[in-house]
């Protein structure tokens, strides 16, 4: 972790960030809902089951609104942050979503 890094952390705990203990991580798609709404940004509800060093797997259910075209598959790899101390604390990188990761 470089200066700017531990400088982050330091603030993000001072603010009461809540992954303010995260480390660098994946979320894997183990579910999805089919697509709620009709036009343009449609809701979708998923479980997803996080990967990264020093914390246990932990399946965590949420959701995200994105368009039919980067509708989230099972499988799918996402890069992650995920809180050490609560590991169903995550802040999923849902932008990746359209850049076809898997």
């Amino acid at each position: 972790m470089d200066e700017i890094d531990r400088m982050a952390n330091q603030l993000e705990r001072a603010m009461g960030d809540p992954i303010a203990d995260s480390v660098q991580g994946f979320v894997r798609v183990v579910s999805v809902s089919e697509p709620k709404g009709r036009f343009g940004y449609l809701s979708c509800e998923l479980d997803v089951m996080t990967e990264a060093d020093g914390i246990p797997p932990t399946l965590v259910s949420t959701e995200v609104v994105t368009l039919r075209k980067w509708w989230p598959k099972v499988g799918q790899r996402l890069p992650a942050r995920i809180a050490k101390s609560k590991p169903d604390r995550i802040d999923a990188n849902w932008e990746a979503l359209s850049r076809k990761t898997g």
